[in-house]
């Protein structure tokens, strides 16, 4: 059974434009919420990079964001993500998320053809990092 929708937030309202934006070139779009208090040097090293070259000819690491939360503290930190294969895509996203040792409750945002927010592991499991599924690692 389906949630509600709740309406999108300002920055949801962004990255939905950007999605849209990849589906017309015939791509395809994932915010990536990281909830890590992570610079923009330290999720590079971290996240990106490493994202990046998981990925390959598949898609890229198109941007990324540290979202300020109380004071000058970083709350979670994101990446944008685009693909030119969605199921292809999000699986390489996850594998090297959670190799990364990226946070069991990073959500991976979804916007086109509508607002999702996707677990790092499938079907709620929760892979402990480098063991996605038991197969060999990539």
């Amino acid at each position: 059974m389906a949630k509600p929708q709740r309406p999108l937030d300002g920055r949801q309202e962004m990255m939905r434009g950007f999605a849209e934006s990849a589906a017309e070139r015939g791509q395809h779009f994932f915010y990536v919420l990281i909830r890590e208090p992570l610079g923009p040097i330290d999720r590079g090293e971290k996240y990106e990079d490493p994202l990046n070259a998981a990925l390959g000819e598949l898609g890229d690491v198109v941007g990324g964001g540290s979202q300020l939360g109380e004071g000058d503290a970083v709350a979670f930190c994101g990446l944008d993500v685009v693909v030119n294969d969605r199921e292809r895509g999000l699986q390489k996203i996850r594998q090297s998320l959670r190799a990364c040792g990226a946070p069991a409750d990073t959500v991976i945002e979804e916007y086109v053809p509508a607002f999702a927010e996707l677990p790092l592991s499938p079907r709620g499991r929760d892979e402990p990092p480098g063991e996605a599924g038991g197969r060999g690692g990539g």
